[in-house]
């Protein structure tokens, strides 16, 4: 776990120094993010079902295109890590999504967020076990307080439904410290 974010901590820093773009919001857009979050994982198999709630480390990263300097469409992936049982899980969301700036003419101000895409929760560093896949859907916003760096807070639905397995439905608060170049 602590290689992982490791990791983080070292990409969202080599992110930082990506100002390689013009500065404008318009255009390609690149960003990474780290954070903590609390997740809500209900699993249910016949009529057995079970909650656990815990808290989780999030890594986020998007890659897309904003056609003005308030709205930007992109690909993201969200991804919260917790550990079990002496396995770490990950429940994932590569969703397409936007973001909405609310303020055009500074270069800080609040934003709103979205998106819908597919869901997957895996054991990822082990070798037993599957993926299972699902829908997955989130919604938030937050404050960008200097050009680049933001601050932002999500709710994430996730729903997976296996016949081996039995259903998974996830509901969860994620905050990020996000970077982005553009």
């Amino acid at each position: 776990m602590k290689k992982l974010i490791n990791l983080a901590c070292i990409l969202l820093f080599a992110f930082s120094s990506l100002y390689a773009f013009d500065g404008e919001r318009k255009g390609f857009i690149l960003g990474g993010g780290i954070g903590a979050g609390f997740n809500s994982n209900t699993e249910s198999f016949n009529a057995f079902s079970e909650t656990h709630s815990r808290a989780v480390f999030i890594t986020n990263f998007k890659i897309g295109y904003a056609p003005s300097n308030t709205l930007e469409i992109y690909y993201t992936s969200k991804v919260s890590w917790w550990g079990e049982s002496d396995k770490i899980y990950s429940l994932g969301l590569s969703a397409i999504a936007t973001t909405f700036y609310l303020d055009n003419t500074t270069e800080t101000g609040w934003f709103i967020s979205g998106g819908l895409g597919f869901t997957t929760k895996a054991a990822p560093f082990e070798y037993t076990g599957g993926t299972s896949y699902g829908l997955g859907l989130f919604g938030g916003g937050g404050y960008e307080f200097s050009s680049h760096w933001n601050l932002e807070v999500n709710l994430l639905y996730s729903t997976i439904t296996t016949e081996r397995e039995g259903d998974l439905n996830s509901f969860g608060v994620l905050v990020t410290f996000n970077v982005l170049a553009f």
